[in-house]
């Protein structure tokens, strides 16, 4: 059965695809957390926005989770996922005082990211938020980029070519990539996942510089651009 099939609106095969595919990864081992761990976040994201009134509570789901998540996650959480406008160095400042590391900062971001898009598609075609997978066995790789270094962001991240060497071209391939897309690199299994779920919702990363590149059947380059920035514009998105 599709993921949206309770959507009174058509979902296109990709997108429902690329949904199903990234719910059931959060139940997965991930770089830094174990999928019960990864899954305490989802529950987070999920309690903290309810409790603030910004989503539905999820049906027939528990919002607390068994495992218990340091103080200073749950308030990294609280403000990536309800006042993302406000975050700023102070907040990481606070996140890395608080016990985490660059690396759990940096997974947990992603999580954050990608789940609260999920959950914002669900709310806007008028479907309950999908539920969450449960946790699959296994300790999380806790593999670091040997190349990662402090460059001008606020977490290492790996270099471009040809600074970033091997590790460079096996995250990046051979293109340059700007911070914006770089932010993740410090845990390359969720910039990965980031890129994928953007290369379906948003248009290809390899195609973004081609202006009249179209990827959605019934939108422009031009109107999918006005899309963006008028949403971002109203997030007040730092970029």
């Amino acid at each position: 059965m599709s993921l949206y099939a309770d959507s009174r609106y058509p979902v296109r095969s990709d997108l429902e695809a690329v949904h199903r595919k990234q719910l059931r990864q959060l139940g997965d081992p991930g770089t830094w957390g174990t999928g019960e761990q990864r899954l305490a976040v989802a529950s987070e994201i999920r309690r903290v926005c309810a409790e603030a009134g910004v989503q539905e509570e999820p049906e027939g789901s528990r919002l607390e989770s068994e495992v218990d998540l340091p103080p200073a996650a749950r308030e990294l959480i609280r403000e990536l996922a309800v006042e993302p406008q406000g975050f700023d160095e102070a907040s990481y400042t606070a996140a890395r005082s608080g016990g985490l590391s660059d690396e759990e900062y940096v997974e947990t971001v992603g999580i954050v990211a990608r789940l609260t898009s999920m959950d914002i598609f669900a709310r806007g075609i008028g479907v309950a938020l999908r539920p969450l997978p449960a946790p699959r066995d296994g300790a999380p790789s806790r593999v670091r980029p040997a190349a990662a270094k402090k460059e001008m962001a606020w977490v290492p991240t790996v270099p471009n070519l040809p600074e970033g060497g091997e590790d460079a071209e096996k995250i990046y391939g051979k293109t340059y990539h700007p911070y914006i897309f770089r932010s993740l690199s410090l845990v390359p299994g969720e910039m990965h996942q980031h890129i994928e779920l953007e290369n379906i919702q948003y248009l290809p990363m390899d195609s973004i510089l081609i202006k009249d590149y179209q990827h959605h059947e019934d939108f422009s380059r031009a109107q999918t651009e006005t899309v963006a920035g008028r949403v971002s514009a109203i997030n007040e998105c730092f970029y």
